[in-house]
Formats: structure tokens, C-alpha cells, sequence
């Protein structure tokens, strides 16, 4: 049973008993990600969650890391392109000091300008790290292709240049600006009595500042399409992504595009991986994705592959692709698929910390929450009609952005059209 109610100061909350468990995971979630930064204000949400972490009035970024690794707990925080959030796991014993560390990051945060110019080293140090991940960065690539001059398709970690800019005034701004109660969710999942949760809740998140306006997305251009970049780089392998236009979260497609990318490249049984790894023997990697957002969506496939392998290894996935558009599944594979996916999302949710996840999601992007047997009556109500229609609507007749990473002579990287 999920509760759902908000706090007088406008805060959101969710929470999710589950008494077969002996911990919790407590969830604060901010509907700020890198789409709400305007163009002078790259990797600030990323830069935001750091600073959340480097002290406190109440506590020391030492101490917040020591109350709970002392309880053998976990906490982190993750920034997406639409959100961010800050977790703690810990037996339910500490199920109060959670909170109260939670509260204390979130309006209590010192911002000291000593910790910024500190954290600006330890986020150059990130972006170089994650520079010389080659199918990572990739990844970055071919959305800067897909959404080129829009938020979407910026880096969430911003650029060397954008965060040696940084300053206190601007990182509390952006702070001010985009934090408010009604802009963010407490999600709690796990082993609790729900009226002890209760009164928690409104003793350390209730009463409290950042109850202004909503912030307001800002303006930008429609995104450029990107047909076609390499980057050139000293590397053993060539990592590319090619792909087209997804779905939004919310379309009443997502369940069928869902089997679709997973019979495409979501497994290790899957036509992409078994016909060019195990098959060709052409890569170690190989696999589909589907970005989805609260406006558009982005489905892509990537492999790392040697630079002689790699036009051989393209025609391959168009290979599939077109095989897949002219001929469809069989009502046998539509079946697999479904199972696969449910027992899937059944063994993830068995995690507390999954479990708060999702509460947080699909309120941020539905508005509600949906029980498993819901989403399971969603995947089985896929028909092989819907398969093939989504499929077309996704593969037949589209132009693919293609990207890539690594050392290529002349004659592959020739400019490419590549069609389904």
C-alpha cells in the first residue's frame, strides 16, 4: 500500500511500508536536472548535488559521510536530466537520523566558498575520468547529435569552461531558484510504522523554508538534429551509437517500444547480441537503449567494436533492424519478451532502494503510482498488431544519427546516410 499526501509547506510525500524487509530507503527528489540549466549554467544541477553533500550547519561533510557509514548504511545522490535525488539506505533502526540528514542537506547547506573551489577540482577530475571512458562519453555524443542546441543534449556534468566559472552567487542562485517544496519529492520505502514515518517527516521536513513559486523551464530553441560526427581519438576500439527519435515517458506506446528495444538488444538472448557477438563474433558489447523524457524521447544502439570491423558491423544492425521492420516477431518471441521483462522488474523490486525509486518516478512523471500487478496488465496487454506498429513507427523509413569514438582512416569515416 503506497500513501501519498503533502506537507503544509507544499512538499510531496510518498511512502511505501513493506514489512518483509529490514531496512529502508529514504528518497529526496528535486525535479531539477541538467534540462533546467540555461545555456551559461552548464553542469550547475550536477555541481548542486556535490555541494549538498560538503556541510551543513548541524554537520561537517565529514560527519555526514561518518552517521552513515557508522550504521554500515549507504548514501549518494545521482543527477539526471530531468532530476535529481539524494538517498540513504540504513537498517530501519536509523530511520530518524536519515531524515534529519536529509532535512539538514536540503535547507541547510552551507554553500562555503572554500568547499566550491575545492569541488570544482573534484568535478574537473570527473569529467576527465569520464572522458577517458570512451563508451560512456560516446553516449554523451550521440545525444549532443540527437538534441544539439537544447538543455537535453547538454553534458550533465558541464564542461571544464562552465565550472571554473562558478562562483558562490551563482551556484546559490541557480540553488534558490530551482529548490522549492513544491518542486520536490520525499519518498520512503521499506521497514516503518507509518505514523512514527509521519511524524518525522513533518518534524524535519515541515515548517520550513523554500515554499516560493514553482520554477519556471527555461526558454530554448527546438534541438538541431545531428546526422553523422566522429571524434577522433587514440583508441583500440571504435565505440559508436546510432539511433533515432523514441517516445516521451508518458506515451501509450512505452510498453510495446519497451519489447521492442529488448528483443532488439535489451538481452543476452537478444538478435543484436546473438547474431553479431555470438554469431560474427564482431564485438564484446553490443546493446539497445531507449531515453525517454517528459517531451520527447531518443532510442539508440551502441557497440565497441576494432576500426576494421566497424562498417561491417554497421550494416549488421541495419541488417536486423530492416528484419525486424519487414518481418516482425512471433507471437512465441512476443511471449518471451513479456516474461522477460516482468521477471526482471519483479526481481528489481525487491530492492528497497528501487522500490523508492520508482514511487518517485512515476509520481514525477505520472502523478501517481502504479502497483506491479498494474504494470504487469500493461506488458501482457502488448499485442504482436502493437509490436509491429511501434516498430515501424520507430525503425521503418528514418535517417540514423550515427556517432563515434576512436581512430578511423578516411575511407569509414566518410560522411554517412544511413537508412532503415
Amino acid at each position: 500500500m503506497v500513501i501519498k499526501y503533502k506537507l503544509e509547506n507544499g512538499l510531496t510525500v510518498l511512502l511505501e511500508p513493506i514489512s518483509s524487509v529490514v531496512s529502508i530507503s529514504a528518497g529526496l527528489w528535486v525535479k531539477i536536472g541538467s534540462r533546467n540549466e540555461k545555456p551559461n549554467q552548464s553542469g550547475y544541477a550536477h555541481f548542486l548535488e556535490h555541494m549538498l553533500f560538503k556541510g551543513t550547519e548541524k554537520y561537517s561533510a565529514k560527519e555526514i559521510a561518518q552517521i552513515v557509514d557508522r550504521v554500515g548504511g549507504q548514501h549518494n545522490a545521482i543527477t539526471n536530466r530531468e532530476y535529481t535525488c539524494y538517498y540513504i539506505n540504513v537498517i530501519s533502526d536509523y530511520i530518524e537520523s536519515s531524515l534529519d540528514l536529509l532535512s539538514e542537506m536540503y535547507y541547510k547547506s552551507l554553500f562555503d566558498q572554500e568547499d566550491i573551489e575545492k569541488e570544482k577540482n573534484v568535478i574537473l577530475e570527473e569529467i576527465g575520468m569520464y572522458e577517458d571512458t570512451p563508451d560512456e562519453i560516446v553516449h554523451d555524443i550521440f545525444m549532443e547529435a540527437m538534441l544539439s542546441g537544447h538543455p537535453l543534449g547538454s553534458p550533465i556534468l558541464g564542461t571544464t569552461e562552465s565550472i571554473l566559472a562558478i562562483n558562490r552567487n551563482k551556484i546559490t542562485g541557480f540553488f534558490n531558484d530551482n529548490y522549492k517544496n513544491e518542486n520536490c519529492i520525499f519518498a520512503l520505502a521499506g521497514n516503518f510504522d507509518v505514523d512514527k514515518a509521519k511524524l518525522l517527516i513533518d518534524k524535519y521536513f515541515n515548517g520550513k523554508d523554500r515554499t516560493d513559486q514553482n520554477p519556471k523551464q527555461p526558454e530554448c530553441a527546438e534541438p538541431v538534429r545531428i546526422y553523422h560526427n566522429h571524434v577522433e581519438r587514440d583508441l583500440e576500439q571504435i565505440h559508436f551509437c546510432l539511433g533515432t527519435e523514441g517516445l516521451k515517458k508518458n506515451d501509450k506506446d512505452r510498453w510495446a517500444l519497451y519489447t521492442l528495444s529488448t528483443i532488439l538488444g535489451g538481452s543476452v538472448s537478444s538478435r543484436l547480441f546473438q547474431n553479431i557477438r555470438e554469431k560474427e563474433g564482431l564485438c564484446y558489447s553490443i546493446y539497445s537503449f531507449h531515453s525517454s523524457y517528459s517531451d520527447n524521447g531518443i532510442f539508440g544502439i551502441y557497440c565497441g567494436t576494432s576500426p576494421e570491423k566497424y562498417k561491417r558491423v554497421l550494416n549488421l544492425i541495419l541488417d536486423e533492424c530492416k528484419l525486424l521492420v519487414k518481418d516482425g516477431i512471433t507471437e512465441q518471441e512476443l511471449n518471451d519478451i513479456k516474461a522477460y521483462i516482468k521477471g526482471n522488474l519483479a526481481l528489481s523490486l525487491e530492492s528497497t532502494e528501487v522500490k523508492m525509486g520508482q514511487l518517485a518516478r512515476n509520481e514525477i512523471t505520472y502523478g501517481r503510482t502504479f502497483s506491479f500487478d498494474e504494470i504487469v496488465n500493461e506488458i501482457e496487454s502488448v499485442t504482436l498488431y502493437d509490436f509491429n506498429r511501434v516498430c515501424q513507427k520507430i525503425l521503418s523509413q528514418k535517417r540514423l544519427t550515427v556517432v563515434s569514438i576512436g581512430k578511423l582512416d578516411d575511407e569509414n569515416n566518410e560522411d554517412l546516410n544511413l537508412y532503415i
